[in-house]
């Protein structure tokens, strides 16, 4: 099966879905590969609270398992129509047009609004970046600590965070001048 595939990413994404499908099936008591088995896999996979993308990767692979073995003689061709009817997981998402897809919002939703009002914003071409160092930089105009900043923008190190503008640490009208402890 694997051979079929040209790309080697594909091949070695496909050998990781196949080998963890088959943990799976053998971690359960005897079940027969079918519909039935291919649908409580994929709740397994949301039980683990994987991406939708990542579930769906995971269940083409195992659709192609199907097929190969249909291809074989080792299952009926009817038993892999019916695993290639199993539905993947509902993706959340927002087309070209703006229409969002799904329940909920996710960041990337958010991200794609947020960017296609950017794109209308006139004379400069705004991206939804631009809010992540608006936002920095009016906090540390409001006299906002950089820890505080980094937390608020989910930087690891506060270097990342001095990296926006208007960022920089204060050196002049530092905290500790305030004090009133003169050498």
């Amino acid at each position: 099966m694997l051979g079929s595939l040209r790309s080697r990413e594909s091949q070695r994404g496909y050998r990781h879905s196949i080998d963890e499908f088959i943990t799976w099936y053998c971690s359960e008591p005897r079940l027969s590969f079918n519909k039935t088995v291919v649908t409580r896999y994929r709740i397994h996979l949301e039980d683990r609270q994987l991406a939708p993308g990542t579930i769906n990767v995971r269940l083409v692979a195992v659709r192609r398992l199907a097929y190969e073995a249909a291809d074989s003689g080792l299952v009926s061709p009817d038993l892999a129509a019916g695993i290639r009817r199993v539905k993947g997981a509902k993706k959340l998402g927002i087309c070209r047009a703006g229409t969002i897809w799904g329940d909920g919002m996710t960041e990337r939703i958010v991200w794609h609004v947020v960017k296609g009002v950017c794109w209308q914003a006139q004379p400069r071409r705004a991206c939804p970046h631009d809010l992540r160092r608006s936002c920095a930089r009016l906090c540390h105009a409001a006299g906002g600590e950089i820890e505080q900043i980094q937390f608020l923008l989910g930087h690891v190190s506060v270097q990342t965070t001095e990296r926006y503008p208007e960022c920089k640490p204060r050196l002049r009208g530092a905290v500790n001048d305030r004090i009133g402890v003169e050498p």
